[in-house]
Formats: C-alpha cells, structure tokens, sequence
C-alpha cells in the first residue's frame, strides 16, 4: 500500500495542482451537463438502472448534485491525497449499502472518465492536456482503490456483527435477554438500520415488544393510533405490508425501495419522516416451519436488505435466532409498554410476597412455606410471576431475587417471633446457578437480619445445564449446603434435564411438577402413576419428595398414600399474606389418613401399591363408608374384578362418572 500511495500522490503534488488548474473554471461551468449524461449513460446499464429506479424524482435530483460536487472535488487542484481517500471510501461504503456491485462500479468510472475527457478534456488546449489527464487517471485510480476498501469494511462489519449474535446467542440464558442482546448488536450494522422484535398475539395483531434505533419512533406512532398495527391477518390493508405476508408465508421479505412499492401506504407518512427507504420482514420460525416471532428492520439505504453480502447476513440471523427464540419461546407476548411498566415497578420496590404452606403428608404438619413473589401496581389485584417474570431480563432476575430474599429473611423472622418457627422456600432462576452475584446476595441479607441460614431453602426450577458448567454449578450448591441453606429442585420431570440433574447434583429435595399432578382429572391412573414412579426414583437416591398442585382431597390424599413426603397446593392452603399464616397454622386440620384412603383417587393410589387382597379390603372399606349402589362398585362387591388392572380400571370408571 505505501508504494502505491507513492505512486498515487504525484496526482496532488504542485505539478498536478498547477495542471488541475486550467479546469477551474472550465469544470464550474460543464459539471452539470457532464452529470447528467453520465447518468443517461448509466440508465442505459440495467444493474445500475435498477438500482436509480429505486430513488424518489428528489432523492435522484440529491444524488446528481452531490455527484456534480464529488466532480469538483475530483478535479480540484487544492485537493489531497487524504481528503480525497477519506472521499472515496465513504463512497465505497455508500455504494456497497445500495448494492452497487464492484463490478457495476468500475463500469461507471469507465462511463464516468469518458465523460471528463469529453466534456473537460476537449475544452483546454493540446499541450496542457497529457499533465491534467494523467492525474486526473491517477486520482480515478485512487477513487476506485479506495471505493473497494470501503465495500470491504462493509463486509466485514457484516461478519463481525455476525460474529457477535452467535455469541449472544449462545450466553443468553432468556428470551428477554436475548432479544435485546441482539437488537442492540443490530444497531450497530452498517445502513443506518434500526429495527424491532415481535410476537403475535391471540387476535393475529403483532405486538411490538422490543426496539432499536428509530423503530421505538414508529412504535410511539403505533400506540398513538398515526399509523395501524400490523397484523398477521391477510384480509385487511394493515396484514398486506411486509410483516404480515412475511408472518403467512414463513419467507423473508425483502422491500428495496419502501416508499415506492405497493402495500406501504397505511404507514408511509410516519415512515418517511424516520427516513425508511428499504425493510427486511424475518420470520422467525419453528421445526415446523410455523412462524413464531418477526424480527423487522428498517434502512435509510434504498436496496441495503438485497445486496448479496445482507443477504447472506439475513438468512444466516434469521437460522441461529429461530432456533434461540424456539428454546425460549414459552415467555408469553408482552408488549413494549407492558414490560418497561414492569421493570420500573421493580426499581420502584413494588414487589410482595404471599407465602403458600406446604405441608409434612404423615400427619399435615407444616414443613415450610414458599414466598411466590407478586408486584402490586395501580390495580387491587397482584400481578402474577407468569405475567411479568418473562419481561426481567438478567440483572432485573437479580434484582427481584434480591427484594424477594430481604424481605423473606424480614418475614421469617417476624413469624419466629411470634411463635412460628418453620423455613421459607424461594424460588432462584436455573441461571443463576454458579452466579456468585445471588450468593453475594443471599448471604449478605442473612447476615443483615442475623437470620439462621438453614431457615431458607432455594428452590431451582427446570433447566438445561451444559456440561462444561457442572463443576461450577456443584461448587454452587456445596457452597450453600455447607451454610445449612437447602437447594431443591422444582419441576421434577418437565423434562428430560431434570432427571439427569437429579442424579449428578446433590440436592436435598425435588418437587413433582404440577403439570403432571393436574392431569388427574383427565386421566387419573397416569397422574398417580407419574406421582409413584417419581417419588420412588427420587427415594433411591435418598432425596425427599414434595408434590405440588394438590388442587382437592383426593389427589391430596392420593399423593399421601403414595409415599410423597410433602405437598402443596390449594387442598392445603392458597398463598396468603405473611399475616394470615398464623390463623391458618393455628386452624388447620388435616384431612386425610395416609393408611385410611377415603376417596377415589386415595384408593386408585392404594391399589397401584399394594397386593390384591389388600386392595379389596380397602375397595370394601371405601364401599362401606360411601354407602354407593354405584354398577361399577358392584362389580368389585361380586367380585368380577379379580385382577389389579381390572380393579384400577373400575375404579378409574367410577372417578370419571363422578368428577
């Protein structure tokens, strides 16, 4: 490169500078009309046609006279090499935004010297003629050397923002976090690109739930009712814009001239205020090719979205964030507004626990409580974790933990105190695990409150954990076992990572996901099937059992009869203020006797257990006490039902007629 800028620099040195000279007035004067024919000429090359047909009758009107400007520049004698370098790679990188191809480009330099030497060249006289078109060639040279390397920074700022979204996707461990790790690597692409994420909701209309650059603009104009919501629905104007057809039909669409093409015009005024003169609509899809998120964005370059090296960037985004946002997609649609409404309610410290017992299944004892967290906005009724824990990202999941741990260790004891002494349950993200952040945290509110350590418990829900984080996460856990602070696990088989967690790490309890527990209704011999085989897996490693989600007394009493150690749910008690847990304790009775089942499932439960002479005394014993003349529990009075299968089907027959 330095033998070339030494070649390229005798075209601004004092013999070209006097040269140029002669063109001064020559090239005020022919600039226009030289331009003008250039672009004639470049009309007639369908590549580049293609590209001016992309440009508003003012947007082309600009670009002429930043052209004729660009001329003087070229031509002028004053000019340096670095002026001129500085130039030309802005240029490039122009050029390269629009899609103006390299070879396009050289093309158009051709088109362009002929033009100087036709309508500049021609107007001075013979002998002056050789200095001034050999450096005007040199500077044609260097126009063309540094247009290429600014279609090369181009590129590979492409492949660095690539580079950084296959990290963010790999270290973001929720979808919020995700999505603005990636937006925010979005905004720093070349084109002046700004953009948003979305999901559809349960009407089709797609709810804007994060923004960058502009796009947080065309939001406000959305909320604001300037423009209508894009919808998903094919049978209004505002499904017919990119997004929506790119929502149906699962394919990106691309628009290179956005102002121009039909179907933009219920958000065309809004959009060319914020400068929008091409888009990109990515449908973010599942294994089944069924869209579940958009991602769009917005350039102030006419055709950036189609040049080949975008192109290759859009597709590759679009493959590693479908698969990302799949993994996480079971945050439910939270719009823009909602979800900064939740996160200033957390800084605002408007987060309340309600604390729901769970109970000793022997003898109805209480073992412990769980704080279920709540944020208390403007209206009466609590905002539900489901509804705003998708929002948090990762320092807000930091944040609630930590409101959640004080105020925890404040209530707990409080409640000792006052004469009830029990351990509280909170619930930590599955990423925190081998976060030193939330140990800081947790020990640091022990210690605030002279709270005894084995008064907490830290309940960690479902979670795919990597192999390489193992030692890290064990570390973890031996950390907090070591202070008397029990870890357990929640959500015992909602999949296949749990079970494998059970036995790698060494946990001093497991609960039984709900969504197992809750199937009794629909399906009660699997239910109480999942509850046994669970709690006999989990007790041959020697870990307790709790089964959440015991909604009535019969999948309460069944649970007992199983061998479950502890139990939640509403059978129990609902979660309630830490001040009605004193009542309650004081109050409850328990309903049931683990050796005594009175109810269908509690019998059902018993005959998955015990041999069939003791299932008929039990059936009997369930007979007499509900005094039924039902067919069915006449069939096990004759005895027609000889078998353990056939006795669980009856009886299963018997609790489907009656619930």
């Amino acid at each position: 490169m330095e033998s070339s800028n030494a070649e390229f620099s005798r075209a601004y040195d004092a013999h070209a500078a006097e040269a140029l000279r002669r063109l001064d007035d020559v090239a005020a004067t022919l600039a226009k009309p030289l331009i003008a024919q250039f672009y004639e000429s470049l009309a007639r090359s369908s590549p580049i046609a293609e590209v001016l047909a992309r440009l508003t009758p003012d947007e082309f009107a600009h670009l002429e006279a930043s052209q004729v400007e660009y001329l003087a520049m070229l031509v002028n004698s004053k000019l340096t090499f670095s002026t001129h370098q500085a130039q030309a790679r802005r240029a490039g990188r122009i050029h390269a935004l629009v899609g103006v191809d390299i070879q396009w480009l050289v093309e158009a330099l051709v088109i362009f010297q002929s033009g100087i030497q036709r309508y500049l060249l021609d107007n001075v006289i013979a002998e002056a003629r050789e200095p001034i078109e050999r450096a005007l060639s040199l500077r044609i040279l260097v126009d063309l050397h540094e247009q290429v390397a600014g279609y090369r920074q181009v590129s590979r700022d492409l492949t660095a923002t690539m580079g950084e979204i296959d990290r963010v996707v790999i270290s973001a461990s929720n979808l919020s976090d995700l999505v603005h790790a990636i937006l925010a690597t979005l905004a720093g692409l070349p084109g002046d690109v700004s953009g948003y994420f979305g999901r559809a909701d349960d009407e089709g209309d797609l709810q804007i739930e994060a923004t960058f650059g502009d796009a947080d603009e065309y939001l406000r104009a959305m909320t604001a009712g300037r423009i209508p919501q894009i919808t998903t629905e094919p049978n209004v104007p505002s499904g017919q814009g990119p997004g929506g057809r790119a929502w149906r039909s699962g394919h990106i669409i691309v628009s290179d001239a956005w102002q121009l093409e039909p179907g933009r015009a219920p958000w065309l005024s809004v959009g060319a205020e914020l400068g929008f003169r091409s888009s990109a609509a990515l449908p973010l899809v599942d294994e089944n090719g069924r869209t579940v998120a958009m991602l769009g964005l917005y350039s102030r370059y006419p055709g950036f979205f189609s040049t080949d090296h975008v192109s290759r960037f859009l597709n590759h985004i679009r493959h590693v964030l479908s698969h990302a946002v799949v993994a996480r997609i079971a945050a439910p649609v939270i719009s823009m507004s909602d979800r900064h409404e939740y996160r200033r309610m957390l800084e605002r410290h408007r987060v309340k626990l309600h604390y729901q017992p769970i109970i000793d299944l022997r003898d109805g004892s209480l073992a412990k409580i769980e704080a279920l967290a709540r944020m208390q906005g403007n209206e009466p009724e609590p905002i539900m974790p489901a509804r705003f824990l998708p929002a948090l990202g990762d320092a807000e999941l930091l944040a609630l933990f930590e409101q959640v741990v004080r105020q925890a260790c404040r209530d707990c004891h409080d409640l000792e105190r006052d004469g009830l002494r029990t351990r509280i349950a909170i619930n930590i993200p599955a990423e925190a695990l081998g976060d030193t952040r939330y140990l800081n945290v947790l020990f640091g509110a022990i210690a605030e409150h002279e709270l005894p350590p084995d008064r907490l418990a830290l309940e960690v829900l479902e979670t795919q954990i990597g192999a390489g984080d193992a030692v890290r996460h064990r570390h973890f856990i031996s950390r907090l076992r070591e202070a008397g602070i029990a870890i357990e696990q929640d959500d015992l088989g909602a999949g296949h990572s749990s079970l494998v967690r059970l036995d790698q790490y060494p946990f001093d309890a497991v609960k039984v996901d709900q969504e197992l527990v809750s199937g009794a209704l629909r399906n009660p011999q699997r239910a109480l099937e999942f509850i046994l085989y669970l709690t006999r897996l989990a007790h041959a490693l020697e870990t307790p059992v709790t089964v959440e989600g015991l909604e009535n007394v019969g999948i309460l009493e069944a649970a007992a009869v199983l061998g479950a150690d502890c139990g939640q749910g509403h059978a129990i008690a609902m979660p309630m203020p830490v001040a009605q847990l004193r009542d309650w304790h004081r109050t409850y009775v328990y309903p049931v006797n683990p050796h005594e089942p009175r109810t269908a499932l509690g019998v059902m439960a018993g005959y998955l257990l015990w041999d069939i002479e003791r299932a008929h005394r039990v059936a009997e014993h369930f007979i007499n006490f509900n005094e039924l003349h039902d067919s069915n529990i006449d069939r096990l009075r004759r005895h027609e039902a000889t078998t353990a299968p056939q006795i669980i089907a009856t009886l299963r027959d018997y609790w489907l007629e009656r619930n």
